[in-house]
């Protein structure tokens, strides 16, 4: 697990972009159109605003995210890829690890999804409620 990590957080760094970053365009690639805010994606990232602002701030500046004004509500802002956004997460640095893991027998996949699923509930657990 540890080799895996290790080759996930050294390709994190990629396209110009910060692991943060990936993150975000991930989201927004796969969010409803609801959830395409920065409350949402810092929500979701167990993150505060002011960091997810930041976040999608660089985006923004880098062409790959467009702030569209939310109809009725021209205080909130929806997020969308770009073109350019899009076309980036087609190199998506973690692609080599859904690639190897579609790679694998329906049942080791169902497996792993079970087991990382499990992993993720324990972990997101407060620590006195762990043991």
């Amino acid at each position: 697990m540890a080799q895996i990590l290790r080759l996930a957080n050294g390709a994190a760094f990629a396209g110009g972009l910060n692991p943060a970053q990936w993150n975000a365009l991930r989201y927004l690639a796969d969010a409803v159109p609801e959830a395409r805010t920065v409350t949402a994606f810092a929500h979701y990232h167990a993150t505060t605003s002011g960091t997810a602002s930041q976040t999608v701030a660089a985006l923004v500046r880098k062409g790959l995210v467009d702030r569209l004004p939310e109809i009725g509500d021209r205080r909130r802002n929806r997020l969308e890829l770009t073109s350019a956004g899009h076309e980036l997460l087609q190199g998506d640095p973690l692609g080599a690890v859904a690639i190897a893991i579609a790679a694998q027998p329906p049942e080791v996949q169902e497996a792993l999804a079970h087991g990382l699923e499990v992993t993720l509930r324990t972990l997101m657990q407060p620590a006195d409620k762990r043991d």
